[in-house]
């Protein structure tokens, strides 16, 4: 069973991105703010690990805007330098979201039915096994956990347009009698109280987002796409990130209330920030950007760097 890992990176240095860039208005400040594309440049260091932590992986798809690093040996077997326009509609072009980007990922040439989404700052820090995403069915592994709405900015309008199109068409008393082990399981910890607390809600408030790498089935993630064909064409020509948008969480919003997925451990991965002490225990880990002038940004991703140059060696992803 091919895995191939799609990852999605840009670099907001390159003068020619930032030319392009500039050229068109944005729609929310707050949703495309610098955070959302400071690059720390890690890349390499993702593909290290990835080459000492999970070698067996299929192919990686870097999903780029014609943007290779210096340093990436594009010519590797295992690499697939992927453009925008050669998966997504043309008159979408060119795009600065994120969101747009993943409503077409599936069209990628050659990708395997069994792939994991990475945004450019998740890692896999510790070495894994494929069955950490799929089971040996093929069946991707995910929590089923629910969660609240917490409205503090722009980007929860995406949590709920995703919500709304779930809660149209599924009840949520139903999924829970029908894959009532699959929204308890021993694996989800401290999740089941809180499905506990959630269960007499009559609807979905929100689901549990781990933040790490999600395991996805190609085909699955075509059937969501076709089903939200109106959604879906709306947020692929949004250049950049809007309120009506909606995500590749959607995909997994379907299959968590479809029970199409085996229930995973939450302790596999986790979320941080950038500064935080890492956990030792995890896996998987997501190291998010927050609020910090620039100063302390480059000082603290230098910190990063020296720990991954310390911990990592060359990969044969370099040249």
């Amino acid at each position: 069973m091919p895995i191939d890992f799609v990852i999605l990176w840009v670099d907001d240095q390159d003068p020619k991105w930032q030319l392009k860039k500039n050229q068109y208005q944005i729609a929310s400040q707050e949703l495309n703010n610098k955070e959302r594309y400071r690059d720390y440049g890690t890349l390499r260091y993702w593909f290290r690990m990835v080459e000492e932590n999970a070698p067996w992986v299929n192919k990686i798809h870097l999903v780029t805007d014609h943007q290779v690093p210096s340093w990436l040996n594009a010519d590797h077997p295992k690499i697939h330098i992927v453009n925008h326009e050669e998966f997504m509609p043309h008159d979408t072009l060119p795009t600065f979201n994120s969101n747009a980007i993943q409503m077409y990922i599936h069209n990628i040439k050659d990708l395997s039915e069994h792939f994991v989404l990475f945004d450019d700052d998740m890692f896999i820090v510790k070495p894994v096994k494929e069955n950490i995403f799929f089971n040996s069915k093929g069946i991707p592994k995910d929590i089923l956990g629910f969660n609240v709405i917490n409205p503090v900015d722009e980007f929860a309008h995406i949590f709920i347009n995703n919500l709304s199109l779930v809660n149209a068409a599924y009840n949520k008393h139903s999924v829970v009698k029908k894959h009532l082990f699959k929204v308890f399981n021993w694996r989800y910890g401290i999740i089941n109280v809180v499905n506990l607390y959630l269960l007499p809600f009559p609807t979905f408030t929100r689901f549990f987002d781990s933040h790490i790498p999600y395991a996805y089935q190609k085909s699955q993630y075509r059937t969501v796409m076709n089903l939200y064909a109106t959604q879906q064409n709306d947020t692929g020509h949004h250049r950049f990130r809007e309120m009506t948008d909606i995500s590749h969480w959607l995909v997994r919003y379907q299959r968590l209330v479809q029970g199409d997925f085996v229930p995973m451990h939450k302790s596999v991965g986790r979320l941080q920030y950038l500064g935080e002490r890492f956990n030792k225990h995890v896996k998987l880990m997501t190291i998010s950007d927050r609020q910090m002038d620039d100063e302390q940004f480059d000082k603290t991703v230098r910190q990063l760097k020296l720990v991954f140059e310390d911990k990592y060696k060359k990969s044969t992803f370099e040249k």
